[in-house]
C-alpha cells in the first residue's frame, strides 16, 4: 500500500513550503507537485496523471482540496471516484472522516463555502477594477493615484534598493514583491537604467 501526496501552487510565485512541510510531517511514499494556475480550464497534468496511479488500498493525501479541486462538485465527484476504487482520501486541513456520511456532508459544505468565497472575491475584484476604470475615465482618480494597479515607475531610491537586492542575490520577482511593484516594472527599470 502506497501513500501518495499531492501539492500545487499557482504560477504567481507562491511558495509550496507550507504544504510540503505538512505533508512531510504526515508522511508519504511518493510526492507529486506542480506549479499551475488554479483557474478553471487550466490543465493540471501532474494531478491528472496522479489520479491513475493509486491502487486499491493506497492513500492519497493533499493539504487542502482547493489545491486540486475546481469546484465543490468536482471535489466531491473526484473523492467519490477514488473511494469507489478503495483509495483512502486524506485532506490535512479539512479534517473530516470521509468514510462516514456525516464527514462527507461536512466536507461538501466546506467545499461549497470555499467555492462561494472564491467567487465573491473574484466578483469584488472585478467591481473594484470597473469602478477604478470609471473614475479614471471621468478624470477623478483617488487622491494620490495617477493610474490603476501597481506603480509603473520607480524613483531613484527604489531603483537603488532594487539594484542592491538583485546584486545581493535576491530574485527580481522577490525584490519586486519587497518593493511592492510588479515584476515587469522591476525588469523594465533594471533594463532602462542599466549601469
Amino acid at each position: 500500500m502506497t501513500v501518495w501526496a499531492y501539492a500545487r501552487v499557482s504560477t504567481r510565485d507562491q511558495n509550496p513550503q507550507l504544504q510540503l512541510d505538512a505533508l512531510a510531517v504526515s508522511g508519504y511514499d511518493e510526492l507529486v507537485m506542480e506549479k499551475e494556475s488554479g483557474k478553471r480550464g487550466v490543465a493540471r497534468p501532474a494531478w491528472e496523471a496522479l489520479l491513475a496511479r493509486p491502487q486499491s488500498g493506497d492513500t492519497l493525501k493533499f493539504w487542502k482540496s482547493d489545491r486540486w479541486g475546481r469546484s465543490a462538485g468536482h471535489v466531491l465527484t473526484t473523492i467519490n471516484e477514488l473511494r469507489d476504487r478503495s483509495i483512502m482520501v486524506v485532506s490535512l486541513t479539512e479534517n473530516f472522516d470521509l468514510d462516514t456520511k456525516e464527514g462527507r456532508f461536512m466536507f461538501a459544505v466546506l467545499a461549497a463555502a470555499a467555492e462561494y468565497e472564491l467567487e465573491l472575491r473574484a466578483e469584488r475584484q472585478a467591481e473594484g477594477i470597473a469602478s477604478a476604470l470609471r473614475r479614471q475615465a471621468e478624470g477623478r482618480m483617488l487622491p494620490g493615484k495617477q493610474h490603476i494597479g501597481r506603480p509603473r515607475v520607480v524613483g531613484p531610491a527604489e531603483l537603488q534598493t532594487l539594484r542592491r537586492l538583485v546584486d545581493d542575490g535576491t530574485s527580481v520577482t522577490e525584490a519586486a514583491r519587497t518593493l511592492k511593484i510588479s515584476r515587469s516594472t522591476a525588469y523594465a527599470a533594471l533594463t532602462q537604467h542599466a549601469p
